[in-house]
């Protein structure tokens, strides 16, 4: 007897993530059979890695792709080949991950001509984000074409920010026309710490969370609804993050553009991929790398390693002040996850909101089930929390 699953669909900039469910009942958690990673690696070649259950089954294996893209082509292959499905088994739901800024994706939907339709308008806003969308859309209509297929808003987490923490600092008339507001992102991983933090009950009615990885974000939850955040109409405002630039004075941005003779799209791909950690180093943008590289005395490593600990410390303050106070700081996201370095240095310089970090705990925190915290006994709590976007996403389209 064919049984049917659940598909996430996680795109990201340098990466493809999917994760594959098992519908348990009505009344319980979906099942998560299998998590699988698409990335480029340092040679240029398409490698996957596969967890099944929680257990590693392949690492950093060839895809035999000639582009990441193309990812979703593959993958229902590798997941018979590694015996997650049978041949006759059926993928009945898929969640696919929506970046996209406009109210209109500030809501989950079910994939129609309305939202393929809003998508292609918002193109030429957002080009790299939302043609990467597009294109992983059209593939998974070919591959799963009898699916269910929901876009997830990444945003949507973020709808509760107030009027004044939402709007920028222009013609009202004119934001409403083009539809111009403070969006933020990272909605996914923030509802799934709030999720985690409500079920050990340690979900405390001012908590900072900071979501660090290639993208990053710090966002002010009061009594786990957001109020603000540091991401705005797009991912690229806030923070200086792995290849992304943070917010850039738009006068100081238009002479470099005009300067370098950078067309739009030019710019969109200046600002998102040649940015950030990568172009202040001049080697990486990777936070492992970079912490080698400043080991061996390499400056410019050790100048973009401060300004992203610098920006975070920033960041945590602004959120801070958003709150009126502070009741737990949260590390969440690939480098909040594993760098016990970074988490010591952006703590370093928080005492005065009463946040001093535990080494041991730092240094051996392992994320194996719910929030772990590192603080000292007498600090404010300072959790790491494993960001679960899949599950979030599973949960918004049984909603």
């Amino acid at each position: 007897m064919n049984q049917e699953y659940i598909l996430v669909d996680n795109p990201g900039s340098a990466s493809r993530k999917y994760a594959v469910y098992k519908s348990t009942g009505p009344q319980s958690k979906p099942l998560c059979l299998a998590n699988i990673h698409f990335e480029t690696s340092s040679e240029g070649q398409v490698i996957y890695s596969l967890t099944a259950l929680g257990n590693t089954v392949v690492n950093e294996q060839p895809a035999g792709l000639s582009h990441i893209a193309f990812s979703i082509t593959k993958l229902r292959s590798i997941l018979e080949k590694h015996q997650i499905l049978e041949p006759d088994d059926v993928i009945k739901n898929i969640g696919l991950r929506i970046v996209a800024p406009s109210s209109f994706f500030q809501q989950h939907h079910k994939v129609n001509k309305q939202l393929v339709e809003n998508l292609k308008t918002l193109q030429s806003r957002a080009p790299l984000h939302i043609s990467s969308t597009l294109q992983e859309l059209e593939l998974l209509e070919k591959e799963y074409p009898k699916a269910d297929i929901f876009g997830v808003s990444d945003s949507q987490f973020h709808h509760t920010l107030p009027d004044y923490a939402r709007t920028y600092g222009i013609s009202q008339s004119d934001a409403k026309q083009s539809d111009v507001w403070r969006f933020g992102y990272h909605g996914l991983s923030l509802s799934s710490v709030v999720q985690q933090l409500k079920k050990e009950d340690i979900l405390k009615p001012r908590v900072v969370v900071c979501h660090l990885g290639s993208g990053s974000s710090v966002s002010a939850l009061h009594n786990g609804a957001s109020i603000d955040t540091t991401m705005g109409y797009s991912p690229n405002e806030g923070l200086v993050m792995a290849t992304r630039s943070g917010s850039i004075d738009q006068v100081a941005f238009n002479i470099l553009s005009k300067d370098l003779g950078l067309s739009a799209n030019k710019k969109e791909e200046y600002l998102n991929y040649k940015s950030g950690l990568l172009a202040v180093s001049g080697k990486s943008s990777d936070i492992r790398k970079l912490l080698e590289l400043e080991a061996r005395e390499d400056t410019a490593a050790r100048l973009a390693l401060k300004i992203f600990t610098y920006h975070v410390q920033l960041a945590i303050g602004q959120m801070t002040a958003a709150l009126g106070g502070i009741d737990a700081l949260v590390f969440t996201g690939t480098i909040g996850e594993r760098s016990s370095e970074m988490r010591k240095r952006i703590v370093s310089k928080l005492d005065y909101l009463g946040c001093q970090i535990d080494s041991r705990k730092n240094n051996h925190a392992e994320l194996t089930k719910g929030p772990v915290a590192i603080n000292q006994p007498k600090s404010l709590p300072i959790y790491l929390v494993k960001s679960e976007e899949s599950s979030e996403i599973v949960r918004s389209i049984q909603q």
